[in-house]
């Protein structure tokens, strides 16, 4: 036995439950006539998925929503690769994320005389996106100031506000990801 048949034997079930409280709230008792009226809703709800109309109304709701599953997907997937490219090409404009003269000072590599790194490339905030990160996604280097982050903040949130021309939701998220844990 289907699926299908199985609904339509349970929709049957309630249209007849129905049908039998119906009747008995009329000659017996009035109570009873609002006693039908879940078994009536049910029966109808079940009729409705046993038609396949539910699952037209499904599909239509889902296709009038918006991008689906995938699509949002491949937004993250884009935006995580736009995040890595920005990552390396600051850690190459910099020499690594300002790790000049003091980084090497420190033992080479941004490392200091314990060989732990720098607690900013460890540290991720309370969302996940570690200073080293968020300076990657502003396009800026460690030694930045705070009118600096607040200028490459503006320039980029025009660029990537949902609103705009070439707007991109994720990305603007993250833009502001980073701007909230830089600011200070």
């Amino acid at each position: 036995m289907t699926n299908r048949a199985i609904v339509v034997g349970m929709a049957a079930t309630f249209i007849g439950l129905t049908a039998l409280l119906l009747v008995a709230g009329i000659v017996v008792s009035p109570v009873l006539l609002p006693v039908a009226v879940p078994f009536a809703a049910v029966a109808y709800f079940l009729w409705y998925h046993a038609s396949g109309r539910l699952r037209d109304r499904v599909r239509r709701e889902a296709a009038r929503a918006g991008p689906g599953e995938r699509a949002r997907a491949r937004q993250r997937a884009r935006a995580a690769e736009h995040r890595r490219s920005a990552y390396r090409s600051a850690g190459a404009t910099d020499g690594g994320f300002g790790r000049g003269a003091a980084g090497s000072a420190r033992g080479g590599g941004g490392r200091d005389a314990t060989g732990a790194g720098d607690p900013r490339d460890r540290a991720p905030s309370t969302s996940g996106m570690s200073e080293r990160e968020a300076y990657a996604t502003l396009g800026l280097d460690r030694t930045a100031d705070g009118e600096a982050i607040r200028s490459a903040y503006r320039e980029r949130a025009k660029r990537v506000h949902p609103d705009g021309e070439d707007g991109d939701e994720a990305a603007f998220k993250e833009l502001n990801e980073a701007y909230e844990l830089l600011k200070k």
